[in-house]
């Protein structure tokens, strides 16, 4: 079916004349006319009785347009919701996302974000696991390391680089170690979701510390000020640690060693359409994030 001509055929019914139509629609009369009939020869029934003075539906016609004009009418009012969301978006938006991860880089473009988009709540779930984004209802996620879930879209953002560090204050006590098998006559803090710490060498070797953690820990900004206290030696995310190490508070560890670093991903559902208010948010993340870069 011709869904131009069923639009025709409805507002001259709406308008009750060809010409009325014909204004509305910014069309010749004489079109008007020849679509509605090219609608009649295609649904196979005559439509409206034409006079000189009045159009009368036919009862066919009177039908088809009882049941087409409430269809045509949701979707003007559905396509009016879908311009006014992309033009403004607003609503709830659930966002789940590593502690650490958002005090260091994310909150603040969380709060330019809300700025930008006044009609948009902010749902903030930041926690150090993986928390199940279905039930827990997330529009978009943000997580470090592999990625192994269906119907989900992963977007890469960045490379997580890490760094092995320690205080002065504990290396002078302990010693320096200058491979990572020496790590294990060390005292070594933990995150709690990272407890082998891999390692590239410098010949492409490669070694990998199940570590025993003397403090094992959530949070990965208490884990550096622990190392800084001079409570052991930590293996974090260079992002956590970039004041402490120019501020000289800790030290990098074994230079020809590099640990290995994690991708960071943005995660949203796998689906035809993307509402505004995802969609928004997912540019403003992307777009920080190529400032980076």
């Amino acid at each position: 079916m011709n869904y131009q001509d069923l639009f025709i055929f409805l507002k001259v019914v709406e308008r009750g004349s060809f010409v009325g139509a014909s204004a509305l629609l910014d069309l010749p009369t004489s079109t008007v006319s020849r679509k509605v009939m090219q609608l009649e020869k295609e649904v196979g029934y005559r439509l409206m009785h034409r006079s000189a003075r009045k159009l009368v539906l036919t009862e066919a016609g009177e039908k088809f347009f009882n049941r087409c004009q409430p269809l045509y009418n949701e979707l003007e009012h559905t396509a009016v919701q879908l311009n006014d969301e992309l033009a403004d978006p607003a609503g709830l938006l659930r966002v789940t996302a590593p502690v650490s991860l958002t005090n260091e880089l994310l909150g603040e473009w969380f709060f330019q974000f809300m700025e930008r988009f006044p009609r948009i709540q902010l749902d903030l779930m930041l926690v150090n696991r993986n928390v199940d984004l279905v039930e827990e209802g997330v529009d978009v996620a943000f997580r470090i390391g592999d990625i192994r879930l269906q119907n989900w879209i992963s977007r890469p953002l960045m490379e997580s680089t890490f760094s092995l560090c320690a205080s002065e204050d504990y290396l002078l006590r302990r010693g320096m170690p200058q491979h990572p098998d020496e790590l294990y006559q060390h005292t070594l803090i933990v995150p709690r979701r990272i407890s082998v710490w891999h390692f590239d060498g410098p010949n492409g070797q490669k070694a990998h510390i199940d570590c025993t953690a003397r403090l094992k820990i959530d949070e990965l900004k208490l884990a550096a000020r622990a190392a800084e206290e001079g409570l052991g030696i930590v293996n974090l995310p260079d992002y956590v640690l970039t004041e402490a190490l120019e501020e000289g508070r800790l030290k990098r560890l074994m230079p020809d060693w590099r640990s290995e670093s994690r991708e960071v991903h943005l995660l949203y559902q796998e689906r035809r359409y993307i509402p505004g208010k995802v969609r928004v948010f997912i540019e403003f993340i992307m777009a920080r994030f190529d400032m980076l870069k």
